[in-house]
């Protein structure tokens, strides 16, 4: 069947065969990770362990719910092997770093459960770093390991600016994929017809991200998750003298009476983000929504800051009363501009 479906692929795209990437609340066949290595010094500096550790700590996590792959540059392959514990695979493939949201494939799925991995254009989120051969080419690499049906979309992205229902209902943000970094020339218009090809997106909800935020461009992963079709948590900063709260509030004004793919209203709980947490780097990722929900849980940040972190803990038991909750400290990570989501990519089951 794969073989007869990588045919078709050839005339036609997923979105066209009626193919949808599924809402990250369904069944996963595995979390796939990227290793973090030291081969950029300038990235992670000499607190690499310190990193890896954190690493292996979130890992370690997400696989007490379901199945965690490990993709490891080959260099990097023994150490990676060494510190994770032995019930985690870790594959020998290239790659740069840990962001596997952004370079690894999406993964869609159509009525019948089969699976296509679905790729983007990564240019290093609008070629703010030189470009290494490993990231560009690892979502490929992975689905042909795999031995799924694979297409590449000319849409410039990064999995980290999407965030579906499972329902043909895809939320983003103008910052990142109207960036003329990404998609110069490209109207809405053109951003939507490229999502439906590639991810199945019948409705795009726009909202304006953040043009302050350096790396991403306003991720969509930093601002809110679907915990259910039709349902989101949504971040805030209560803090008048934050300028983040300004942007909160402009994302949640442009949220507010809109309608999915179906027609119904999303309905918005908010939460706060970490607020309470600093650390010197400007890069600093501060977000509760950037977590990881697998198979009968949800792996939540933890920022040292317990006002924050139990209050969020409290947010997701609610909107997840069937999963458990689990904490991670995130402090070794999200200064470098990242969380959890950033760092995983599911497969669905």
């Amino acid at each position: 069947m794969n073989k007869e479906l990588r045919q078709t692929l050839i005339s036609s795209t997923p979105g066209e065969l009626g193919f949808v990437m599924p809402a990250e609340t369904a069944r996963h066949a595995a979390c796939w990770m990227a290793w973090v290595h030291d081969d950029h010094p300038d990235t992670w500096g000499k607190d690499i362990a310190t990193v890896q550790n954190a690493f292996v700590a979130i890992a370690s996590a997400i696989s007490q719910f379901e199945p965690v792959r490990v993709i490891a540059a080959p260099h990097a392959f023994k150490l990676a092997r060494r510190k994770l514990p032995g019930h985690i695979d870790v594959i020998a493939l290239d790659q740069d770093d840990l962001w596997f949201r952004d370079t690894g494939p999406l993964f869609v799925q159509n009525a019948n459960g089969q699976t296509i991995g679905s790729n983007l254009v990564f240019n290093n989120w609008g070629g703010k770093f030189p470009l290494e051969p490993g990231d560009r080419d690892v979502g490929e690499k992975l689905v042909s390991n795999l031995g799924l049906p694979y297409f590449q979309s000319p849409l410039c992205g990064e999995g980290g600016g999407l965030i579906s229902d499972g329902r043909g209902t895809v939320i983003t943000t103008e910052t990142c994929f109207l960036n003329s970094n990404r998609n110069p020339g490209m109207t809405k218009a053109d951003v939507e017809r490229e999502l439906f090809h590639a991810i199945g997106a019948r409705k795009v909800i726009w909202l304006p991200g953040d043009e302050n935020e350096w790396i991403t461009d306003g991720h969509i992963d930093g601002v809110l998750t679907f915990t259910r079709p039709g349902h989101v948590l949504f971040e805030d900063n209560p803090d008048s003298e934050n300028p983040h709260q300004r942007v909160c509030r402009e994302n949640l004004k442009a949220l507010r009476r809109q309608t999915d793919a179906n027609g119904n209203e999303i309905e918005i709980t908010l939460m706060n983000e970490a607020y309470l947490y600093h650390h010197e780097s400007e890069f600093t990722a501060t977000s509760y929504v950037n977590c990881y929900i697998a198979n009968g849980g949800v792996i939540l940040p933890s920022f040292g800051t317990p006002e924050t972190d139990d209050a969020a803990v409290e947010t997701f038991r609610k909107a997840f009363p069937d999963r458990q909750i689990a904490q991670v400290d995130i402090r070794d990570i999200c200064w470098n501009g990242g969380g959890i989501h950033c760092m995983t990519q599911q497969q669905p089951a």
